[in-house]
Protein backbone atom coordinates (compact mmCIF):
# COMPACT_ATOMS: atom_id res chain seq x y z
CA UNK A 1 0.00 0.00 0.00
CA UNK A 2 0.76 3.84 -0.23
CA UNK A 3 1.63 4.21 3.52
CA UNK A 4 3.84 0.84 3.58
CA UNK A 5 5.62 2.72 0.61
CA UNK A 6 5.96 5.79 2.43
CA UNK A 7 7.18 4.26 5.56
CA UNK A 8 9.89 2.16 3.50
CA UNK A 9 11.04 5.07 1.39
CA UNK A 10 11.19 7.50 5.14
CA UNK A 11 13.66 4.50 7.05
CA UNK A 12 15.67 3.88 3.93
CA UNK A 13 16.27 7.75 3.09
CA UNK A 14 16.58 8.71 6.81
CA UNK A 15 19.32 6.53 7.42
CA UNK A 16 21.25 6.86 4.49
CA UNK A 17 21.28 10.62 5.26
CA UNK A 18 23.15 9.71 8.45
CA UNK A 19 25.86 7.96 6.89
CA UNK A 20 29.34 9.91 7.19
CA UNK A 21 30.75 11.77 4.39
CA UNK A 22 32.74 9.59 1.64
CA UNK A 23 35.05 10.04 -0.98
CA UNK A 24 32.22 10.10 -3.59
CA UNK A 25 29.95 12.21 -1.22
CA UNK A 26 31.94 14.80 0.35
CA UNK A 27 29.05 16.83 1.63
CA UNK A 28 27.52 14.02 2.83
CA UNK A 29 24.08 12.38 2.16
CA UNK A 30 21.70 15.24 3.47
CA UNK A 31 20.20 15.03 -0.65
CA UNK A 32 19.26 11.55 -0.15
CA UNK A 33 16.62 12.95 2.62
CA UNK A 34 15.60 16.16 0.16
CA UNK A 35 15.25 12.99 -1.99
CA UNK A 36 12.79 10.88 0.28
CA UNK A 37 10.80 14.12 0.99
CA UNK A 38 9.63 14.36 -2.50
CA UNK A 39 8.55 10.76 -3.05
CA UNK A 40 6.43 10.83 0.14
CA UNK A 41 5.31 14.68 -1.07
CA UNK A 42 4.13 13.11 -3.91
CA UNK A 43 2.52 10.05 -2.58
CA UNK A 44 0.38 12.59 -0.60
CA UNK A 45 -0.47 14.52 -3.52
CA UNK A 46 -1.11 12.18 -5.27
CA UNK A 47 -3.10 10.24 -2.65
CA UNK A 48 -4.98 13.66 -2.63
CA UNK A 49 -5.76 13.73 -6.54
CA UNK A 50 -7.17 10.25 -6.43
CA UNK A 51 -9.74 11.35 -3.24
CA UNK A 52 -10.78 14.14 -5.03
CA UNK A 53 -11.58 12.47 -8.62
CA UNK A 54 -13.31 9.93 -6.34
CA UNK A 55 -15.18 12.01 -4.05
CA UNK A 56 -16.26 14.22 -7.26
CA UNK A 57 -17.29 10.99 -8.75
CA UNK A 58 -19.76 9.93 -5.89
CA UNK A 59 -20.91 13.51 -5.75
CA UNK A 60 -21.84 14.00 -9.02
CA UNK A 61 -23.78 10.43 -8.95
CA UNK A 62 -25.70 11.54 -5.78
CA UNK A 63 -26.29 14.32 -7.29
CA UNK A 64 -28.10 12.57 -10.58
CA UNK A 65 -29.91 10.21 -8.32
CA UNK A 66 -31.58 13.90 -6.61
CA UNK A 67 -32.71 15.15 -10.06
CA UNK A 68 -35.47 12.66 -9.53
CA UNK A 69 -36.88 13.83 -6.76
CA UNK A 70 -36.53 17.83 -7.10
CA UNK A 71 -39.16 19.87 -8.25
CA UNK A 72 -38.75 21.77 -11.36
CA UNK A 73 -37.25 25.13 -10.57
CA UNK A 74 -33.92 26.97 -9.89
CA UNK A 75 -32.71 24.27 -7.50
CA UNK A 76 -33.39 21.80 -10.15
CA UNK A 77 -31.77 23.25 -12.94
CA UNK A 78 -28.35 24.70 -11.11
CA UNK A 79 -28.29 21.13 -10.45
CA UNK A 80 -28.84 19.78 -13.48
CA UNK A 81 -26.13 22.44 -15.14
CA UNK A 82 -23.60 20.86 -12.41
CA UNK A 83 -24.68 17.19 -13.55
CA UNK A 84 -24.41 18.08 -17.42
CA UNK A 85 -20.82 20.00 -16.89
CA UNK A 86 -19.84 17.23 -15.05
CA UNK A 87 -20.41 14.29 -17.18
CA UNK A 88 -19.16 16.30 -20.22
CA UNK A 89 -15.29 16.10 -18.64
CA UNK A 90 -13.86 12.44 -18.32
CA UNK A 91 -13.13 11.96 -15.00
CA UNK A 92 -10.73 8.44 -14.60
CA UNK A 93 -11.48 7.25 -10.59
CA UNK A 94 -11.85 4.03 -8.88
CA UNK A 95 -14.57 2.16 -9.44
CA UNK A 96 -15.73 1.09 -5.82
CA UNK A 97 -18.45 1.70 -3.47
CA UNK A 98 -18.80 2.70 0.07
CA UNK A 99 -21.63 0.54 1.14
CA UNK A 100 -19.64 -0.79 3.63
CA UNK A 101 -19.22 2.30 5.25
CA UNK A 102 -22.32 2.85 5.94
CA UNK A 103 -22.64 0.43 8.70
CA UNK A 104 -22.49 2.35 11.91
CA UNK A 105 -21.02 -0.48 13.85
CA UNK A 106 -17.84 0.64 11.32
CA UNK A 107 -17.67 3.68 12.95
CA UNK A 108 -15.63 2.18 16.11
CA UNK A 109 -13.02 1.24 13.43
CA UNK A 110 -13.22 4.74 11.79
CA UNK A 111 -12.68 5.88 15.45
CA UNK A 112 -9.68 3.91 16.46
CA UNK A 113 -7.97 4.37 13.19
CA UNK A 114 -8.14 8.45 13.69
CA UNK A 115 -7.06 8.14 17.58
CA UNK A 116 -3.62 5.42 15.86
CA UNK A 117 -3.10 7.82 12.99
CA UNK A 118 -3.15 11.13 15.00
CA UNK A 119 -0.70 9.22 17.97
CA UNK A 120 1.77 8.22 15.21
CA UNK A 121 1.97 11.90 13.75
CA UNK A 122 2.49 13.17 16.74
CA UNK A 123 5.64 10.74 17.91
CA UNK A 124 6.96 10.99 14.03
CA UNK A 125 6.88 15.06 14.47
CA UNK A 126 7.78 15.05 17.51
CA UNK A 127 11.19 12.85 16.23
CA UNK A 128 11.01 14.66 13.12
CA UNK A 129 11.74 18.38 15.24
CA UNK A 130 14.14 17.27 17.60
CA UNK A 131 15.97 15.82 14.38
CA UNK A 132 15.24 18.46 12.04
CA UNK A 133 14.34 16.11 9.64
CA UNK A 134 12.37 17.03 6.42
CA UNK A 135 11.57 13.45 5.58
CA UNK A 136 10.25 12.32 8.83
CA UNK A 137 8.44 15.23 8.92
CA UNK A 138 6.67 14.87 5.96
CA UNK A 139 6.38 10.98 6.96
CA UNK A 140 4.63 12.58 9.80
CA UNK A 141 2.14 14.33 7.27
CA UNK A 142 1.08 11.24 5.57
CA UNK A 143 -0.03 9.57 8.93
CA UNK A 144 -2.34 12.64 9.33
CA UNK A 145 -3.66 12.71 6.18
CA UNK A 146 -4.68 9.01 7.11
CA UNK A 147 -6.53 10.43 10.01
CA UNK A 148 -8.13 12.72 8.08
CA UNK A 149 -9.11 10.26 6.05
CA UNK A 150 -10.56 8.11 8.81
CA UNK A 151 -12.47 11.41 10.17
CA UNK A 152 -14.12 11.69 7.01
CA UNK A 153 -15.17 8.27 7.16
CA UNK A 154 -16.54 8.50 10.55
CA UNK A 155 -18.09 11.45 9.74
CA UNK A 156 -20.19 10.03 6.78
CA UNK A 157 -20.70 6.56 8.29
CA UNK A 158 -22.31 8.53 10.88
CA UNK A 159 -24.15 11.56 8.90
CA UNK A 160 -25.43 9.01 6.34
CA UNK A 161 -27.19 7.35 9.18
CA UNK A 162 -28.46 9.85 10.64
CA UNK A 163 -28.92 12.22 7.26
CA UNK A 164 -29.20 9.41 4.46
CA UNK A 165 -30.21 11.70 2.07
CA UNK A 166 -27.85 14.07 2.35
CA UNK A 167 -24.14 13.34 0.31
CA UNK A 168 -22.16 13.80 3.56
CA UNK A 169 -19.37 11.05 1.81
CA UNK A 170 -18.15 12.97 -1.48
CA UNK A 171 -18.58 16.40 0.44
CA UNK A 172 -16.04 15.54 2.98
CA UNK A 173 -13.62 13.53 0.83
CA UNK A 174 -13.71 16.62 -1.43
CA UNK A 175 -12.78 19.13 1.56
CA UNK A 176 -9.93 16.46 2.78
CA UNK A 177 -8.22 16.07 -0.79
CA UNK A 178 -8.16 19.66 -0.57
CA UNK A 179 -6.14 20.18 3.03
CA UNK A 180 -3.70 16.95 2.35
CA UNK A 181 -3.07 18.70 -1.26
CA UNK A 182 -2.24 22.16 0.32
CA UNK A 183 -0.03 19.68 2.56
CA UNK A 184 1.55 17.92 -0.09
CA UNK A 185 2.16 20.82 -2.34
CA UNK A 186 3.65 22.33 0.68
CA UNK A 187 6.39 19.93 1.52
CA UNK A 188 6.98 19.44 -2.61
CA UNK A 189 7.96 22.66 -3.26
CA UNK A 190 10.36 22.83 0.05
CA UNK A 191 12.27 19.66 -1.16
CA UNK A 192 12.25 21.65 -4.58
CA UNK A 193 13.59 24.36 -3.19
CA UNK A 194 16.66 22.19 -1.39
CA UNK A 195 17.22 20.19 -4.52
CA UNK A 196 18.24 23.51 -6.25
CA UNK A 197 20.08 24.96 -3.69
CA UNK A 198 17.98 27.87 -2.58
CA UNK A 199 19.00 29.68 0.50
CA UNK A 200 17.58 29.91 4.31
CA UNK A 201 14.99 32.28 4.70
CA UNK A 202 15.94 35.79 5.64
CA UNK A 203 14.50 34.93 9.18
CA UNK A 204 17.14 32.03 9.66
CA UNK A 205 20.03 34.25 8.04
CA UNK A 206 19.17 36.75 10.76
CA UNK A 207 19.06 34.10 13.42
CA UNK A 208 22.95 32.95 12.33
CA UNK A 209 23.73 36.54 12.45
CA UNK A 210 22.81 37.17 15.84
CA UNK A 211 24.54 34.21 17.53
CA UNK A 212 27.64 35.31 15.59
CA UNK A 213 27.15 39.18 17.42
CA UNK A 214 28.61 38.10 21.09
CA UNK A 215 31.93 37.36 18.53
CA UNK A 216 31.69 41.20 17.24
CA UNK A 217 32.55 44.68 17.91
CA UNK A 218 29.27 46.61 19.35
CA UNK A 219 27.81 48.12 16.66
CA UNK A 220 28.69 51.76 17.39
CA UNK A 221 31.62 51.00 16.82
CA UNK A 222 31.07 50.23 13.30
CA UNK A 223 33.16 53.02 10.71
CA UNK A 224 35.04 54.52 14.11
CA UNK A 225 37.77 53.21 15.96
CA UNK A 226 37.83 49.44 16.74
CA UNK A 227 36.48 48.83 20.43
CA UNK A 228 36.19 45.68 21.97
CA UNK A 229 33.08 44.11 23.92
CA UNK A 230 33.63 42.15 26.98
CA UNK A 231 32.49 39.17 24.88
CA UNK A 232 34.65 39.67 22.25
CA UNK A 233 37.30 39.38 25.55
CA UNK A 234 35.85 36.63 26.57
CA UNK A 235 35.78 34.59 23.31
CA UNK A 236 39.40 35.67 22.25
CA UNK A 237 38.18 37.42 18.57
CA UNK A 238 39.59 41.03 18.90
CA UNK A 239 40.94 40.81 15.63
CA UNK A 240 37.26 40.07 13.99
CA UNK A 241 36.06 43.60 12.67
CA UNK A 242 32.85 42.46 11.01
CA UNK A 243 31.30 39.60 9.59
CA UNK A 244 29.43 39.98 5.90
CA UNK A 245 27.77 38.51 3.53
CA UNK A 246 26.54 35.14 5.18
CA UNK A 247 24.91 32.52 3.36
CA UNK A 248 23.25 29.24 3.77
CA UNK A 249 21.83 26.34 2.07
CA UNK A 250 19.94 23.21 3.78
CA UNK A 251 20.45 19.35 2.54
CA UNK A 252 17.86 17.15 4.19
CA UNK A 253 18.82 18.14 7.86
CA UNK A 254 21.87 19.55 6.95
CA UNK A 255 22.81 22.72 6.84
CA UNK A 256 26.10 24.22 5.32
CA UNK A 257 27.06 28.31 6.20
CA UNK A 258 29.57 30.23 4.24
CA UNK A 259 30.36 33.71 5.32
CA UNK A 260 33.50 36.89 5.42
CA UNK A 261 35.20 37.83 8.03
CA UNK A 262 36.80 41.08 8.19
CA UNK A 263 40.26 41.00 10.09
CA UNK A 264 43.18 42.98 10.32
CA UNK A 265 45.76 43.24 6.95
CA UNK A 266 48.87 42.15 9.92
CA UNK A 267 46.63 39.20 11.10
CA UNK A 268 48.71 35.85 11.26
CA UNK A 269 47.58 32.61 9.77
CA UNK A 270 47.44 30.90 13.06
CA UNK A 271 44.78 33.53 14.32
CA UNK A 272 42.72 33.28 11.41
CA UNK A 273 42.52 29.15 11.98
CA UNK A 274 41.66 30.09 15.81
CA UNK A 275 38.90 32.67 14.76
CA UNK A 276 37.76 30.37 12.07
CA UNK A 277 37.58 27.25 14.98
CA UNK A 278 35.43 29.92 17.12
CA UNK A 279 33.22 30.58 14.51
CA UNK A 280 32.56 27.50 13.38
CA UNK A 281 31.88 26.64 17.01
CA UNK A 282 29.50 29.17 17.96
CA UNK A 283 27.29 28.75 15.07
CA UNK A 284 27.72 24.88 15.16
CA UNK A 285 26.35 25.21 18.97
CA UNK A 286 23.64 27.77 17.86
CA UNK A 287 22.22 25.50 15.36
CA UNK A 288 22.71 21.85 15.19
CA UNK A 289 21.90 20.86 11.75
CA UNK A 290 24.90 23.10 10.68
CA UNK A 291 27.49 20.43 9.37
CA UNK A 292 30.28 22.76 7.65
CA UNK A 293 31.09 26.52 7.86
CA UNK A 294 33.33 27.82 5.37
CA UNK A 295 35.05 31.26 6.22
CA UNK A 296 36.65 33.77 3.77
CA UNK A 297 38.98 36.08 5.46
CA UNK A 298 38.90 39.74 3.90
CA UNK A 299 42.05 41.64 5.13
CA UNK A 300 41.21 45.48 5.99
CA UNK A 301 42.91 48.34 7.87
CA UNK A 302 42.32 49.24 11.23
CA UNK A 303 41.25 52.38 12.21
CA UNK A 304 43.06 54.05 14.91
CA UNK A 305 41.61 57.49 16.71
Amino acid sequence: SLDLLGDVVTLFTWKLSRKPPSERYPYGFGKFEVIGTTTVSLLLTGGAIGIGMHSWTLLVEALSQSLTTLPPGTLHDLVASIVHLANSVPVVAPEHGHEHLLDPNAAWFAGISIVLKEWLYRITKRVADEERSPVLYANAIHHRSDAYSSAVALFAILGTWWFPQLPLDPIGGLIVSVVIFQQGWRLLLSAFHQLTDRGVSPKTRDALMKALQPLLPPPSSMGTSHMLSDSQIANHTEDLFAIRDVRAVRAGANMFVDLVAEVPSSITVETTAQLEAQITATLKEARREIKEVRVKFRPVEEIDH
